[in-house]
């Protein structure tokens, strides 16, 4: 039988750096799980299409090569063909994940369908994470594909015991290790942040805060523009590209966090830190559905007026600019600001349910034990 923990990955760089800072913190995670003896031998092949952006969250990354091995896997790009495809014709895989509707190369495909291997491929579809109803609804679901000897199933990230779960990774210890300060982070899409700027100037003179990070990204720019704007003096310091291990120390020891994306709010939410969550952008203004969907988690962590102050300040977040009322929006971030001590209980509380939860990659090895060797497939 072939090893079962031989596991490929599919990453296709789709949101700039969210989607592989999710699929190489799965990786890692799996990885480690591999000092478990039940699952001995794991195995990781990381194929990745834009390894430039790979190497923005991991330096050791060299995007000129076709494969290298970097932290105990093997990577590969995506998009050299002839390559890929004769290294997997010798060794054809036997778990992929393919991960946020990423498709399979061309290459792979041919391996899976034309050229027909003979053993069972189990195809693990990690979605996007949500907290709407329907994580649970698809967790574990099966789907058919064009052959008896490539299976599918997808297996859902969420927010409740129902679904795989969040990556914990090293969250548990670097809480240990927290030493709060008073310092914000602030990572986000492009829109108009004068809202913010304009409350975060009067917050500061008034609770002595020591500095703002800004991440690298899409909305680094609007902020700037609308801290220069509105002529602000709190200090702000602009993150260079950083590691994903030194981002994650970062991160634990602020006392406020305004997170966009997956990662980044999987990683916030863990933290128990206070946060406001800016959603990936979508046509009609689907964000606000995810949004709703992941306020109602909060919901029982927190008294009815303090989660109406988070509810306002999110939905302000995630609404178009030609929507909001930029006076009341920003008296809706300041009252978030300034409710901060009272609101920590309520995201500690929810950190903690999360965590226990588990672990997405334990849940997620777990599951390929299950159906690679127990149920002989």
């Amino acid at each position: 039988m072939k090893n079962p923990f031989d596991i490929t990955i599919l990453c296709k760089v789709v949101d700039n750096f969210g989607d592989i800072g999710v699929v190489y913190r799965l990786a890692k995670s799996i990885l480690n799980l591999s000092q478990n003896p039940q699952f001995a031998k794991t195995k990781i092949r990381l194929i990745v299409d834009d390894l430039t952006a790979f190497n923005k969250i991991n330096d050791k990354i060299d995007d000129k090569k076709s494969f290298q091995c970097v932290n105990g896997m093997e990577i590969y790009d995506w998009n050299d063909f002839d390559f890929c495809y004769n290294e997997f014709t010798k060794n054809p895989p036997v778990v992929i994940l393919e991960c946020f509707q990423c498709g399979r190369p061309d290459w792979l495909e041919k391996i899976l369908f034309d050229d027909k291997v003979c053993h069972i491929v189990n195809i693990i579809m990690i979605d996007y994470l949500t907290a709407e109803d329907y994580a649970e609804t698809f967790h574990r679901l099966q789907s058919l594909t064009r052959s008896a000897r490539v299976q599918k199933v997808n297996f859902m990230p969420g927010f409740t015991e129902k679904t795989g779960g969040l990556i914990l990774d090293n969250m548990e210890n670097l809480l240990q290790k927290k030493v709060e300060k008073k310092q914000i982070l602030f990572f986000s899409y492009d829109r108009d942040w004068s809202f913010l700027t304009s409350a975060l100037e009067k917050f500061y003179n008034e609770n002595g805060f020591e500095k703002l990070f800004v991440a690298q990204g899409k909305g680094k720019e609007s902020f700037c523009k609308a801290y220069k704007d509105e002529k602000c003096n709190f200090f702000v310091e602009e993150l260079p590209f950083i590691n994903q291990e030194e981002w994650d120390a970062l991160l634990v020891d602020c006392s406020i966090l305004f997170i966009r994306g997956e990662e980044s709010l999987s990683r916030a939410a863990l933290s128990g830190i206070p946060f406001v969550w800016h959603a990936y952008p979508q046509s009609d203004e689907y964000q606000l559905v995810k949004v709703n969907a992941l306020l109602e988690k909060l919901r029982p962590f927190f008294s009815e007026s303090d989660f109406e102050i988070i509810k306002k300040v999110w939905i302000d977040f995630n609404s178009p600019d030609s929507e909001l009322d930029k006076v009341q929006t920003q008296q809706n971030v300041l009252e978030f600001l300034k409710n901060i001590e009272n609101l920590k209980d309520g995201f500690e509380k929810f950190g903690q349910n999360l965590r226990k939860n588990g672990d997405l990659a334990f849940n997620l090895m777990t599951f390929i034990k299950q159906i690679v060797i127990i149920e002989g497939n």
